[in-house]
């Protein structure tokens, strides 16, 4: 079969199974289809990436690794903020408009003997994004093996499946602890989506912010009301870690030395730790 006719055929084919896509296509198809196919009217679950990596299709387009990655994450099911992952890879941020994805996609590929690297580029609500997809051949097919986008790269994101975990009693499940040197922070989430923050900074000449107190749950994060009208929010960001907010500055004057301050104060996912080891505020 002549290469055109090839062509013609796997348009056609396309077009009758619905235009999902094939594990037999080339890396710039698969990845050309994940935005392509968020024009479509069809429901988020037959669409891009989440599409591909649903558990009855990501064995057909991932690599093993990848599999794992995701079943793992899977193994947390609604509890996002204990999942490896609260967020999608092929998009920066909550939303999209997928005409001006479209009209602004780029694709360009580098290929070796046994892997190919394919970039998108594009526009979305008027913001440059850039995501790279990283592919291996596998049982005879092209699949994913790595992803990255600003501030992530999935083969560097820790993730270990629920069922495996091992908690002691003094740990529960629904703790969240994190340490970056001497700074620690700690989450105990209550069943009602609250939390209680327990944290200790050491800053600039000896200076430190702490506070130990109980909030509520908003659509970002968490508020933690505290004295003189402190209103300290604790945001979740887009890597799995968290940072503290004070845009008033008002708690730094119940939490914080002089020279000590809490706003954007910080602790990446690469910190987080199992609650186990957190070596805590002491008493």
């Amino acid at each position: 079969m002549k290469d055109g006719l090839k062509k013609l055929f796997l348009a056609i084919t396309l077009t009758l199974a619905g235009a999902l896509p094939l594990a037999a296509q080339t890396p710039e198809d698969m990845v050309r289809w994940i935005y392509s196919s968020l024009t479509s009217n069809g429901p988020a679950s037959q669409q891009g990436l989440d599409y591909m990596s649903s558990p009855a299709q990501r064995k057909n387009y991932f690599t093993d690794r990848m599999v794992s990655f995701y079943d793992a994450n899977d193994s947390y099911g609604d509890d996002l903020a204990q999942a490896c992952v609260d967020f999608g890879f092929a998009i920066p941020g909550q939303d999209y408009d997928a005409a001006e994805i479209m009209r602004s996609l780029r694709l360009s590929s580098q290929r070796g003997n046994d892997s190919t690297r394919v970039t998108a580029e594009f526009i979305n609500f008027g913001v440059p994004a850039r995501v790279v997809y990283d592919f291996v051949p596998e049982a005879g097919y092209w699949k994913i093996d790595d992803i990255t986008g600003q501030g992530f790269r999935v083969s560097q994101i820790p993730c270990t499946p629920k069922a495996a975990s091992v908690q002691s009693p003094a740990t529960p499940e629904n703790a969240y602890c994190f340490q970056k040197g001497d700074d620690v922070l700690r989450l105990d989430f209550a069943p009602d989506g609250n939390a209680r923050l327990e944290f200790l900074s050491w800053q600039s000449n000896g200076h430190t912010c702490s506070g130990r107190q109980m909030g509520i749950r908003v659509a970002d994060g968490w508020r933690f009301p505290g004295d003189m009208g402190c209103q300290l929010q604790l945001i979740v960001g887009a890597d799995g870690g968290v940072e503290l907010k004070d845009p008033e500055w008002v708690c730094k004057n119940t939490m914080c030395g002089q020279r000590a301050v809490v706003d954007g104060l910080t602790f990446p996912h690469s910190s987080r730790v199992d609650c186990a080891n957190w070596q805590g505020m002491g008493n």
